[in-house]
């Protein structure tokens, strides 16, 4: 009977709580769960954080390829004269020119939404400034004030430049023998943060 009594006794005293063994176990498996969920939780966040930066990358890429499309599929072979009346060529490329830029010519297809008293063309020129590629565009396409430079693309680098003449031959620099000449397409590289682009556009075709 005595022995019987101590063992009630043992098993109700065991049932009362944890040992603190126990306590330090639980604790610690407690902390290695906090601890798994943290880390899945900010590696959640820094993967969202990445795919918004490529997701904002791969928008500015299509809106500038949309951009340059529209604009140069619509390219007419017209001169025009510059702000102190001198003839210029339809199409300009002076890649070492920050007064013309990269590319400068004339579109057609311009809307009037405020049906203010001006043709459907337009004056659009491309330049590359401090890594940063800008659109401008002019008020009239003989002379006029100019816009402010809107941003396309940033931290651009190592940018080149190809054009097919009208006998299907690419060269490097654009040099029209009249006045009217346009290319037949344009290859555009570049890197952008250290990655390449390579895009091709055809000129003057008016599909657009």
């Amino acid at each position: 009977m005595a022995g019987a009594k101590f063992h009630r006794s043992d098993s109700i005293n065991r049932q009362g709580g944890f040992t603190l063994v126990e306590m330090m176990v639980s604790l610690f498996i407690f902390s290695l769960l906090s601890v798994a969920g943290v880390m899945l939780l900010r590696g959640a966040v820094n993967s969202n954080a990445v795919t918004e930066v490529k997701l904002s990358d791969m928008a500015q890429m299509q809106r500038l390829v949309s951009l340059m499309e529209a604009d140069l599929s619509q390219a007419l072979p017209r001169p025009h004269r510059d702000e102190r009346g001198d003839r210029v060529a339809a199409f300009i490329s002076e890649t070492g020119s920050s007064s013309r830029g990269l590319l400068s010519f004339i579109r057609g297809g311009q809307t009037n939404i405020n049906n203010k008293p001006r043709s459907n063309m337009q004056r659009v020129s491309y330049q590359l400034n401090d890594e940063r590629l800008e659109r401008l565009q002019y008020e009239t396409t003989d002379g006029g004030s100019i816009s402010e430079p809107a941003l396309l693309l940033d931290g651009i680098s190592d940018l080149g430049l190809r054009f097919r003449d009208k006998r299907g031959q690419w060269i490097s620099n654009w040099q029209s023998e009249r006045l009217s000449d346009l290319p037949r397409a344009i290859e555009i590289q570049f890197k952008q943060n250290g990655r390449d682009y390579r895009h091709v556009f055809l000129v003057g075709t008016g599909y657009l």
